[in-house]
């Protein structure tokens, strides 16, 4: 295993809480295979700090860029001085770059880590009703990545209305063609999407009952820590299941190549 060094650099993931975080057994490796002395570590920060570790962290020359995830990703958004096309249509960055000067560019990457993950799967099809579950930061992303990608329906589903709408209303505006719905209905679904945090915890609930799901549908969850009993339950269906660590597999490559992109 190769330790950093004062010459090291480090790439932070915050979270909060942050005890979930197993990412940085993907990146490091994924760092020094691709001729970098780079290492992830992950930081629990709560919302109140994150504002102030940024700018703090973003001054030294040792680290080379922050990963956001839960809760952190829409007020990441605010503290950047730029942002890429996907994180202006979302809202939210998971990703940000430290420009000469501490200039913080952020941008999104987990719709494209999912995007590209389902299509290596083979779980997308665009003529296919996609669900999501989940109008947060990572749904927003996973159901702009599918709307650019062509789906033809979309239905978002989410625990509380406002977000969702807004989301809908969004979409519709810069989609003309896409059908969204929002109703609870499953009986149509080729994929569905667990965007939630729902599963990070053995005591969660699910976010939906697997038994609605129609026998060739797909499942995507997008949790990495662990396999969840949504993930088991969908399994023992007899349904495709994919995790969040393709998702992850498929971010690395897109992150690194924004964090490098001022080398």
């Amino acid at each position: 295993m190769q330790l950093p060094t004062g010459a090291s650099r480090l790439v932070f993931i915050f979270a909060h809480p942050a005890g979930h975080v197993g990412a940085p057994r993907h990146y490091t490796p994924y760092f020094h295979c691709n001729g970098l002395d780079w290492h992830m570590v992950p930081l629990d920060i709560a919302p109140e700090h994150l504002a102030e570790t940024i700018r703090t962290l973003a001054k030294s020359p040792s680290v080379a860029g922050f990963n956001l995830t839960m809760p952190h990703k829409p007020a990441a958004f605010e503290l950047c001085d730029a942002i890429g096309p996907a994180a202006e249509f979302e809202g939210v960055v998971n990703t940000i770059r430290i420009e000469p000067g501490g200039r913080l560019v952020g941008e999104s990457f987990d719709g494209g880590g999912f995007l590209n993950a389902a299509c290596e799967e083979g779980v997308f099809d665009p003529d296919r009703r996609c669900v999501v579950i989940g109008a947060g930061g990572a749904g927003r992303a996973i159901c702009h990545a599918l709307a650019a990608a062509g789906a033809r329906r979309l239905r978002i589903l989410n625990e509380t209305p406002g977000p969702v709408e807004t989301l809908a209303a969004k979409l519709r505006s810069r989609f003309a063609d896409l059908e969204i719905s929002l109703d609870e209905k499953f009986d149509d679904a080729g994929l569905v999407v667990n965007a939630t945090s729902l599963g990070l915890r053995e005591t969660d609930a699910l976010p939906m009952d697997p038994g609605r799901l129609p026998v060739d549908c797909a499942v995507f969850d997008i949790i990495a820590a662990r396999q969840t009993e949504f993930m088991q339950a969908c399994i023992a269906r007899g349904l495709k299941v994919v995790d969040g660590v393709a998702m992850i597999k498929h971010q690395l490559p897109l992150q690194t190549a924004f964090w490098r992109s001022d080398a």
